[in-house]
């Protein structure tokens, strides 16, 4: 059974678009639902890393886009570290989007703003070298 298929199971519904549709819908520019906040960019920068694609929309499905467990798995040990959050090995099978991922994540925060926070930090580090960082980080 594909993962595509297992999904299925859960969701109830089949995937509504193949990867090919997917693929051409993440590579036109004015995505419709494109990430909305800094933490969906983030996360969406995560997955499409993970997935090997262009750009992930936030209401695209984790399983449409071709992921798997193992993958799921890889993502949410990396948010946990990113995030410093104690997030549960399964979060992609009940969170397939980018939407309800962020929600998810902000509902469980530790302190109200803080996961969106982390994200706009890590979105100011992405850009920098690791000698910006340190002088950065020197500074404060």
């Amino acid at each position: 059974m594909t993962s595509q298929e297992k999904h299925k199971d859960q969701a109830g519904t089949a995937p509504s678009a193949d990867l090919s549709k997917v693929s051409a819908l993440h590579q036109a520019p004015g995505l419709p639902n494109a990430p909305q906040t800094t933490l969906q960019d983030v996360l969406a920068t995560v997955w499409a890393g993970s997935l090997g694609i262009e750009k992930v929309g936030i209401e695209d499905d984790f399983f449409e886009l071709g992921g798997a467990s193992v993958v799921a798995t890889q993502i949410v040990s990396r948010l946990r570290e990113m995030f410093q959050m104690d997030l549960p090995a399964i979060l992609l099978f009940e969170t397939p989007t980018i939407e309800k991922l962020a929600r998810y994540m902000i509902e469980h925060e530790a302190r109200p703003g803080l996961t969106e926070k982390t994200a706009t930090l890590l979105k100011q580090i992405e850009g920098m070298t690791e000698d910006e960082v340190a002088r950065s980080l020197g500074s404060k």
